[in-house]
């Protein structure tokens, strides 16, 4: 039902490394099994995660110019208007989401995670996570109460430079729209069209078939089933959370946010022993359309993707983006997935 296609070519050159012995180098290239778009494995094992010294970023000078710090935050950063949230903010533990002073949209929000400048990777506890993605949950539903037609709602997160964090203060974006932006509306319409022609919700078929290949299924926290991706957005690879039978915002509960982060965190530890310090995510929701509430459960359900990033050296601190993944939309990876969920697997049986 699902495919994993791909196929190797070969580039012959002469190596100066042996001598400029005649050498072949192998690419993958691999094809999407829902988009049907391509990506490569390719410079294999060439680039890894490095240790970052952190002692510069969380200073009192920092602080005192952060407007997510406590004391700047009331004063330095904007409130939403009143017939939205009243107190302006909105709170949930030490997690506030406040107005995004530069919006990507009519409704974009920022959760800011914590009142300490600088939360490492060890330190995004549980507790943690799960007052973020409350406040942001609280925040799309008080939305959609307001604007009810907007039926797109993404929870993402820029965490640490390397990603595009633009402060080092852990934050996430929350943004409701009616434009999903290019990949979020490509999974859709290729979910929809999946299940058009096989009958079956996309989702539900590739945790089963990567369950049943064990080839790059990590295991099953609680509702969430965790995966790499066969074809991965980033350098250092993906990673996947499907978690079926929850679909929109409103199907989302709270033993779902619980699977969620405790997922989150045996990731994290894995990252712990990589030196992996930075990383993208997105948590996909199924468009909230009152005409297709019944259709859009049998094609599309909530799922997580998690990118690790890194710079390419600490010296001139590359991004790991060049040509291929701006100009042509293309993603490659240094690592295969199946040998990466090898790797990681132990940390979600412990």
């Amino acid at each position: 039902m699902i495919e994993f296609a791909s196929r190797k070519v070969k580039s012959t050159l002469l190596d100066p490394r042996e001598n400029f012995a005649l050498k072949s180098v192998e690419t993958e290239i691999r094809t999407d099994p829902l988009t049907k778009d391509s990506g490569r494995l390719a410079h294999l094992g060439m680039i890894t995660a490095q240790k970052e010294d952190f002692s510069g970023w969380d200073t009192p000078e920092i602080r005192q110019i952060c407007p997510f710090c406590p004391g700047n935050i009331e004063t330095m950063t904007p409130r939403f208007p009143e017939d939205l949230i009243p107190e302006g903010h909105l709170r949930k533990g030490d997690a506030t989401v406040i107005c995004n002073i530069s919006p990507y949209d009519q409704y974009s929000g920022l959760t800011v995670m914590s009142k300490d400048h600088l939360v490492t990777v060890e330190m995004l506890t549980e507790k943690l996570l799960k007052n973020a993605f409350q406040a942001g949950l609280e925040f799309c539903h008080l939305v959609r109460e307001k604007d009810p037609q907007l039926p797109y709602h993404l929870i993402g997160w820029n965490y640490m430079p390397p990603s595009g964090g633009g402060l080092v203060h852990p934050h996430q974006q929350v943004i409701i729209t009616d434009a999903p932006g290019n990949l979020y509306r490509k999974t859709i319409d290729s979910s929809r069209q999946f299940a058009r022609q096989k009958g079956k919700n996309y989702w539900e078929a590739l945790y089963e078939t990567e369950q049943a290949k064990n080839e790059r299924y990590l295991g099953r926290i609680g509702q969430g089933h965790w995966l790499v991706p066969f074809v991965p957005l980033g350098v250092l690879g993906e990673f996947m959370a499907v978690f079926p039978g929850i679909h929109t915002i409103d199907d989302m509960q709270e033993k779902t946010l619980d699977d969620l982060v405790q997922g989150l965190r045996r990731l994290f530890d894995y990252f712990e022993s990589r030196q992996i310090y930075s990383f993208n995510m997105g948590l996909y929701f199924a468009p909230h359309r009152e005409e297709e509430e019944m259709e859009v459960k049998d094609y599309y359900t909530l799922h997580a993707r998690i990118i690790p990033r890194t710079y390419l050296n600490l010296m001139q601190k590359p991004p790991d983006t060049n040509m291929f993944q701006v100009a042509l939309q293309e993603p490659f990876a240094v690592l295969a997935p199946e040998d990466l969920c090898q790797e990681v697997k132990p940390f979600f049986e412990k």
